[in-house]
């Protein structure tokens, strides 16, 4: 009996013995890394945005008159001088009621000729004298309108500048104020994108646009912003005047955007708002982990490989601001971050 007991133990003892040789030799294993050492910068910071390329103005044209479409004189994307003719509708009826005002305005003007002479004389009364007067006013004021409703039937460009969403056929009957096309100036350039409304009180004046089609990034200064978000997105219209490129851009190309957004804010002892120009942290977007507590990323401390809670104020083309959690001159861990457990030992590559 007394011998089961003491051969139990032996055994009980060697099981342990075992064990802490493992967990020592467990313990002692170190995983291979890669590491940066923190360091800040300048908080300036860029965001990149995808926008279309618009006309500096786009003037849409139409008819006051209704009728028929008998010619088109132009094509989309054509270039037009102003005054040239776009399209005639159908005049045949303005030009009659033309010529019956011409006719009429005529008559009056006789009319008026003839009393106004024996009206000096004392021959015709002033009460009559006033009526020929407006009759006359009345003729001029018909034949100017039939003028003008004669000229309604051509439309013209107003100002130089490039044809567009030109659909108008022969035979068609136009409405009145019905956007026939459009007139683009494309003596410059502008490029529309879309904020997210995160990021739209922070929008810097400037940046630059690029396209694919254009090998060459000019400089842009901010035009207009929106003043109310698209409730699905959450996003601002914004839109940016394009210094330079009227000779290489086109309307509709794709643009890449990138805004140098206003320097972040803390608030000084006098309690107002200055610039924040330096100590800002940004690490490599790859080193952040998102579990259920928040955003973490990997130290090294003594050592070990260390879990770290951190907060991020943002996104830039170099990586992620971070707002807390990091200092300068802390070894963040880049590489190799998968296999890592708190207070295991590392070993840089």
């Amino acid at each position: 009996m007394d011998n089961r007991f003491w051969i139990l133990g032996l055994v009980a003892c060697l099981f342990f013995s075992c064990a802490q040789r493992e967990g020592t030799q467990h313990n002692q294993a170190s995983i291979k890394v890669q590491t940066i050492v923190v360091t800040s910068q300048e908080t300036s910071a860029t965001s990149r945005y995808v926008g279309t390329i618009e006309p500096a103005q786009e003037t849409p044209l139409s008819l006051q008159t209704t009728g028929r479409v008998v010619a088109v004189h132009v094509k989309n994307g054509q270039r037009v001088k102003a005054g040239q003719a776009i399209l005639d509708v159908d005049n045949t009826q303005a030009l009659n009621a033309l010529h019956g005002a011409e006719a009429a305005l005529k008559h009056a003007q006789d009319g008026y000729d003839r009393v106004s002479k024996v009206h000096d004389k004392g021959v015709v009364s002033d009460q009559k004298m006033v009526e020929i007067e407006s009759d006359l006013a009345q003729a001029r004021s018909l034949y100017n309108g039939a003028k003008q409703q004669l000229a309604e039937c051509t439309l013209k460009a107003p100002c130089e500048g490039v044809i567009s969403g030109l659909e108008a056929v022969i035979g068609q009957t136009i409405i009145p104020g019905t956007t026939l096309c459009k007139l683009l100036d494309v003596s410059g350039f502008s490029v529309r994108f879309t904020v997210p409304e995160s990021e739209i009180n922070g929008l810097g004046k400037s940046g630059t646009v690029e396209c694919a089609a254009v090998n060459k990034v000019l400089p842009i200064t901010l035009k207009e912003t929106g003043i109310v978000a698209n409730t699905v997105t959450h996003t601002y219209d914004v839109v940016a005047r394009v210094q330079g490129g009227a000779d290489i851009l086109k309307t509709g190309m794709v643009a890449i955007v990138k805004i140098t957004n206003h320097p972040y804010l803390q608030i000084v002892p006098s309690g107002k708002e200055s610039p924040i120009t330096n100590n800002s942290i940004v690490i490599p977007a790859k080193c952040i982990l998102l579990k259920p507590e928040g955003h973490t990323v990997w130290v090294v401390e003594d050592g070990k490989a260390v879990r770290r809670s951190i907060t991020i104020d943002g996104y830039q083309a170099d990586g992620v601001r971070v707002l807390s959690g990091l200092q300068e001159g802390d070894i963040l861990i880049t590489e190799g971050y998968q296999k890592l457990y708190n207070n295991c030992s590392i070993e840089n590559e």
